[in-house]
């Protein structure tokens, strides 16, 4: 009985201990901003929470409202308001997707602070909102390019679709869009230099990675300057550290990162190992990216060209599992294909890929010898130099 009774209070404790852990990181963020009447607010959380955000709706038709949740590290989050037709950059039939559309701000464990503005007249979100700490210095950065970013929009889609733009105006405006370009990549590059070790930074660094946007190897030295005890333990500290450390392991002339898991159509284990004796074409892919999909059959095309030598990989990054597994069979992907992950299994990350599809030619030995982003017929034109 003592025993019970013992492990009942320990429970107890351990209930306790936990919902007092979640409180501390709740957070609650008032919105009043005037000038805007939407039909709901979609706040997206990048970074811990999911590697690539996630949507949460908050009903409402004003702009004032009350954001509140769970987090468990500062993480980047962008509000978006639904149905505000001057927000929206109508590109044709579809929307040109820019950051400017959205506010950004982080919100972390603990948060508590008052989002103000006022958006009469304007036609992006131009609120950029500080909370004494954080917030103020990300407000540093989002404040000097979101309205550069709205600006070279702007000036594309008049270029691209609208039609009463004489050819001598579209010129001006694509030498206006060449200079607002290095704008934006100065003011990126001076916030870096300034405030380096800060959320914002650390968040800049992992987008300008994911847009190709600077030499995964230049942010060595401003990692070098990040005080790792206040956030080496964030998603973006190490989603850059890893990157810079897939790109020296994956650089040509290394051995091929380890690739196992159980991230197959099967639940089976894969081991790249299997695959050496043949030079191996590794395709990082998705179900979703359209130049990925055209590829796959002359991709297949070149391997059963050279079976001999020859294997493939791929490698997707989809959610939808089972959507993905229909799509194997329908397609008849006759060649090992495994999912990316997390921790260990985030291939993305090890092999610093940037950009799908991307293909990595290894040798038989396991040695990395090419890789190419995009999808073109040269691609295979190098491979045939390559493996003779």
């Amino acid at each position: 009985m003592k025993n019970k009774v013992l492990i009942l209070l320990s429970a107890i404790a351990l209930f306790s201990y936990s919902l007092s852990a979640q409180e501390s990181n709740n957070f609650e963020i008032k919105f009043n901003i005037s000038g805007v009447a939407h039909e709901g607010v979609y706040c997206t959380f990048f970074g811990e929470r999911d590697n690539t955000g996630f949507n949460e709706k908050i009903e409402g038709g004003s702009g004032e409202f009350l954001f509140k949740g769970y987090v468990p590290a500062p993480t980047v989050v962008r509000v978006s308001f639904a149905g505000v037709d001057r927000f929206m950059k109508r590109a044709g039939r579809g929307i040109l997707p820019v950051k400017s559309m959205g506010l950004w701000m982080i919100v972390y464990p603990g948060a508590k602070f008052i989002v103000e503005g006022d958006l009469n007249g304007k036609d992006f979100v131009d609120v950029y909102p500080k909370d004494g700490g954080e917030n103020d210095i990300y407000a540093i950065l989002t404040g000097k390019i979101m309205p550069l970013t709205n600006e070279g929009a702007n000036n594309y889609l008049k270029i691209k679709f609208d039609q009463s733009t004489s050819d001598n105006e579209k010129a001006i405006l694509e030498k206006k869009n060449a200079e607002i370009d290095k704008e934006i990549a100065k003011a990126k590059r001076e916030f870096l230099d300034k405030y380096t070790s800060s959320l914002g930074a650390l968040w800049l660094m992992e987008d300008m990675l994911i847009r190709s946007e600077i030499p995964v190897l230049d942010l060595e030295p401003y990692m070098a300057k990040v005080d790792v005890a206040k956030y080496g333990d964030n998603y973006y500290y190490k989603a850059v550290k890893s990157r810079i450390d897939g790109a020296k392991a994956t650089a040509y002339g290394q051995i091929c990162p380890s690739v196992i898991t159980n991230n197959t159509p099967d639940g089976s284990t894969f081991n790249i190992e299997s695959l050496r004796g043949k030079y191996l074409i590794i395709d990082f892919w998705g179900t979703w990216c359209g130049p990925c999909v055209a590829g796959i059959p002359h991709m297949k095309a070149f391997r059963d060209k050279h079976r001999d030598k020859v294997e493939l990989l791929g490698i997707s990054n989809d959610r939808d599992i089972t959507m993905w597994r229909n799509y194997l069979i329908k397609n008849n992907m006759d060649y090992p294909n495994i999912l990316i992950g997390k921790g260990e299994e985030d291939f993305v990350s090890k092999f610093n890929v940037q950009g799908f599809p991307t293909k990595i030619l290894i040798d038989p030995n396991g040695k990395i010898l090419y890789r190419e982003s995009g999808e073109s017929e040269e691609f295979y034109v190098k491979m045939e130099e390559m493996i003779k």
